[in-house]
């Protein structure tokens, strides 16, 4: 149940925003249309989010990018919550907050509380929040590495400096605008 994205621009080149699962849908997909995936990024690392990205990683031949904040944690179990999983997060490059990168012109937001390492990413109108704000709900706060504060901080003074119409998609749910969390997530006001 966790999200996963594949986004292509018009010429057909693409990444893959939370390698979850190597899903054979999304493999048909990226085939079946011919993407060619350039890089994987991570929200974060926790293991729902991870569980694929090896297999994807080696699939595409690719390298993955995560927070720098990722650095230290991303295989440690007890962050991550593989326990039971044997799991392995390889991470080629570290992003700082702010950092804009590839050729889809990316933008890096910390957006720590749920985790050390969540970052969101910007693209156009779009805000892939991972598990920081959700639909009507925020990202929990109380695992390792959590802060209810922090994750309140960084939705309404991070995610919020944004234009409100931006399309928030998240690793969990559904789809959602950032106004109208901003006006109605109960968690936010």
């Amino acid at each position: 149940m966790t999200n996963m994205y594949v986004v292509s621009d018009k010429d057909k080149n693409g990444f893959i925003v939370d390698a979850a699962f190597p899903s054979q849908q999304a493999i048909d997909y990226i085939k079946n249309q011919g993407i060619k995936i350039k890089f994987i990024i991570q929200t974060h690392t926790h293991f729902d989010h991870v569980l694929g990205l090896s297999y994807l990683k080696n699939l595409y031949q690719v390298d993955v990018y995560a927070s720098e904040d990722s650095r230290e944690i991303a295989n440690d179990k007890e962050y991550n919550l593989a326990f039971g999983y044997d799991i392995d997060v390889p991470i080629d490059k570290y992003l700082r907050d702010g950092q804009v990168f590839s050729d889809f012109k990316i933008m890096a937001i910390k957006t720590p509380g749920h985790t050390l390492d969540s970052m969101s990413y910007k693209i156009n109108d779009i805000i892939f929040s991972g598990d920081t704000l959700f639909n009507m709900s925020i990202g929990r706060s109380d695992l390792k590495g959590g802060d209810y504060g922090q994750i309140i901080d960084s939705i309404k003074n991070k995610l919020g400096l944004f234009d409100k119409d931006s399309k928030i998609l998240s690793g969990h749910g559904e789809a959602t605008k950032l106004g109208f969390e901003l006006a109605n997530n109960p968690f936010l006001v």
